[in-house]
């Protein structure tokens, strides 16, 4: 049981409880053949990103049309890929840094918004590529927020998840150490 309990503690303090806070302020363009066009000014507030790290926030199908513009820093590479291509698929607005970069970090995207009322929240992820552009891992997501809302970003749920295991095995052990001395186990 002592084994476990220093492996989980090894492991967990060996991982971070990366999080982020990505905030939003939408501002509208017009209206282009009869649709409404917007533009979200993105600011990644609290998170550094390193090289090869990305921004990657996703715009679901069915409110978002055409992606365009897309700008951030000169030591990012921005890629987006529009909604619905193929079909059904979500678009993705993608800002990959060259090189490390200390917050605040400040994009943006215009686009077609096919929804009703304003533009909300949307779901974002700084991921881990290595040098060739292959996806390692996600360090953290999350959903965007309103410029001006304060939010307390969440780790991941896999660390927290691993942190309540690590706790409940040392509490159970602890209860039992009482047990084992007074029958002369240990």
């Amino acid at each position: 049981m002592h084994f476990i309990f220093r492996f989980l503690l090894i492991v967990l303090s060996a991982t971070s409880l990366f999080s982020a806070t990505v905030q939003f302020q939408t501002t509208f363009l017009g209206t282009v053949n009869g649709q409404s066009q917007y533009r979200n000014n993105y600011t990644l507030l609290d998170s550094a990103l390193q090289t090869n790290q990305a921004l990657d926030i996703d715009f679901d199908p069915a409110l978002y049309g055409t992606l365009s513009n897309g700008q951030g820093p000169a030591n990012f590479s921005i890629l987006l890929l529009q909604p619905n291509n193929p079909p059904g698929t979500a678009g993705l607005f993608s800002a990959l840094a060259l090189s490390s970069t200390q917050p605040p970090i400040s994009f943006s995207v215009s686009f077609i918004f096919l929804g009703g009322g304003l533009p909300s929240g949307q779901h974002f992820a700084l991921n881990q590529y290595n040098a060739q552009g292959v996806l390692v891992s996600t360090l953290t997501s999350g959903t965007t927020t309103p410029a001006g809302t304060t939010t307390v970003p969440e780790p991941g749920g896999f660390l927290l998840s691993g942190l309540g295991v690590l706790l409940i095995s040392g509490w159970r052990g602890i209860r039992r150490l009482p047990a084992r001395k007074a029958n002369g186990n240990e």
